[in-house]
């Protein structure tokens, strides 16, 4: 290469360094400092229907990693970005955070160097340059408009010390550090301040019946899975009546069997009704705090006919991750996805059979102090609820002496009518119900919920709470029924191993598939947001609590007779 090559070379690297270098100097400031007070800070942004996304970045110092949290308003409206997508009720949270940028006004400017923003706690959150170690790292907003040109970039940092109302941010690229008034609770990047929170949609008083089904499912290493019942229980509401009837109540023939026996309520005592309407109100208030993607080719197949030898290596990994299982209940006929930790199924009047499936239980949260648990939901057609029309029979004409030809004909018009009206009314109820529930479905399929223990402890029914005494003059409810003691109703997160994918229901094939491995991603950018595998990951940072653990068994023998009892059905998932 010759000298002037080599020398061409060398300017044209010299310059694209120096152009990087001018590109990422700190932005000058015509204004003087005492010149920008009193002016808003943003001065070009003054519409804050403009905003049509915001990403919140944060640092997470335990984990020296980055979060972010993006929502924006793409061609199927609102969604978090983050949350792979998950539809957000954003329109008025996100003008409170734009209307608040658009009204900052500067309260005071401090010229500060670079080694001074950790005091005012202004760091840029920036995965490439920060540690665990580092201190007073902010947080970091973007606001964006429909073409993807920012409105706002803002550095928010620690509160001032006189006046808690007023916030110390920064301008990424300025060294200036700026006083405002600021209340950063409207960027929250909490995940249920941004949906609707309302699972179900469901009316308490439109639920018509409710089956309580607690079993727990475990998953052995060789792919078998055995099953532990505790109580099956259904109820009917008698809308004559005002009150609930129990329709069914098994138990377990013993504290190791894994067989269901009919039982009856204790004489003396009475359903508990009181509960009963507890549990039907609390379904309305089944919360989401949380939620992960399900694998696009499972969530496609539960919103149509549901094939379990559809699925894939994927889907089996991100099911077994956050507790669910196919197996054949007693009485079904048919194997389904179940949780380990039982379900609720309820039905309401317009057809509509909800199940809530109870999957594993994790620590999450902003904190991840919070006891949460996985939540499966589907819905399905009650034909029960909309039986066939008991039909009148159309009479023949009789002729002949004495008879009335034309009124029999009238009377067969009208038995006739009569007879369509009823057949329209069961079309008509048939078709919004099935309509209904291809709606919940395409809306259910497409996430693993998320919701507190405390939330599905609401809805659950235990064995003690099924019937009471009656109530005594004072009004008060007598003591719940006793009877076996029971096996704990949640099954603790670090009963089993980590276990390979079920064995394939169909009976064509009795090879278990095997699990493909979750690649391990380092958390540093959204996408680790809406990992489907988190689940696994998060799985492992269980804590048991002093409750769970006295229930844990305690001696190896009263193990040994638990893996017996779970053996035997193993089978089932065969059927």
């Amino acid at each position: 290469m010759s000298e002037k090559a080599k020398t061409a070379i060398f300017v044209i690297v010299a310059a694209i360094v120096g152009g990087w270098a001018y590109a990422s100097r700190p932005v000058a400031i015509n204004d003087a400092p005492e010149e920008e007070v009193n002016k808003p800070l943003f001065p070009e942004f003054n519409d804050p229907l403009l905003a049509q996304s915001m990403t919140i970045t944060r640092f997470d110092p335990e984990r020296a990693t980055i979060r972010k949290f993006e929502v924006a308003n793409t061609k199927n409206g609102w969604q978090i970005v983050t949350k792979g997508g998950y539809p957000a009720n954003a329109t008025e949270h996100m003008t409170q955070a734009a209307v608040s940028l658009v009204d900052l006004k500067v309260l005071r400017v401090i010229e500060a160097s670079p080694g001074q923003q950790p005091d005012y706690g202004v760091v840029e959150p920036n995965a490439k340059s920060l540690t665990a170690a580092d201190e007073g790292v902010g947080q970091l907003i973007s606001i964006r408009d429909s073409a993807d040109k920012i409105l706002a970039n803002l550095i928010v940092g620690y509160a001032d010390k006189e006046n808690a109302g007023l916030r110390y941010v920064r301008v990424p690229g300025r060294n200036r550090i700026y006083l405002v008034k600021l209340d950063p609770t409207v960027f929250s990047t909490e995940f249920s301040d941004w949906i609707d929170k309302d699972l179900l949609e469901v009316n308490p008083f439109d639920v018509w019946a409710l089956h309580f089904r607690n079993y727990t499912l475990q998953l052995s290493q060789q792919g078998a899975i055995g099953y532990v019942p505790q109580l099956d229980a259904q109820v009917a509401f008698n809308e004559t009546d005002n009150n609930w009837n129990l329709t069914q109540f098994q138990v377990p023939q013993s504290r190791e069997s894994a067989n269901l026996q009919p039982a009856e309520i204790p004489a003396g005592m009475v359903l508990n009704a009181e509960r009963l309407n507890e549990i039907r109100d609390a379904l309305k208030n089944v919360t989401i705090v949380d939620v992960v993607p399900k694998p696009t080719q499972l969530a496609d197949a539960l919103k149509t006919d549901f094939d379990f030898q559809k699925l894939q290596q994927e889907d089996w990994g991100t099911l077994i991750a956050t507790g669910f299982l196919p197996y054949r209940l007693p009485g079904d006929d048919a194997v389904k996805i179940c949780g380990v930790n039982g379900e609720v199924v309820f039905e309401t009047k317009d057809a509509v059979r909800y199940r809530l499936l109870f999957g594993n239980t994790r620590l999450g949260g902003e904190n991840k102090d919070q006891n949460q648990q996985y939540l499966f939901v589907q819905a399905e057609f009650a034909q029960e609820m909309v039986p066939m029309p008991e039909l009148q029979e159309l009479p023949e004409i009789k002729e002949g002496e004495g008879q009335d030809i034309e009124a029999q004909a009238k009377l067969r018009e009208q038995i006739k009518d009569a007879n369509g009206r009823a057949l329209d009314v069961y079309h008509q109820r048939t078709a919004a119900a099935k309509l209904k529930i291809l709606d919940l479905n395409d809306k259910f399929a497409d996430w693993y919920y998320v919701v507190s223990e405390e939330d599905i402890a609401k809805i659950q029914l235990k064995r003690d709470q099924l019937a009471v005494a009656p109530k005594q003059p004072g009004g008060q409810p007598g003591a719940g029924m006793g009877g076996v003691p029971l096996r704990p109703e949640v099954m603790l997160p670090g009963s089993f191993a980590q276990p390979n994918p079920p064995v394939q229901p169909a009976p064509a094939n009795d090879k278990p598939m095997e699990e493909k491995p979750a690649e391990e991603k380092p958390m540093d950018d959204e996408a680790a947001e809406a990992e489907p595998a988190e689940p696994m990951a998060e799985k492992a940072t269980e804590t048991p609590t002093e409750e769970k653990k006295a229930d844990e068994p305690a001696t190896e023998a009263s193990e040994t007779k638990s893996e017996d009892a779970t053996e035997k059905p193993a089978e089932n998932t065969q059927d």
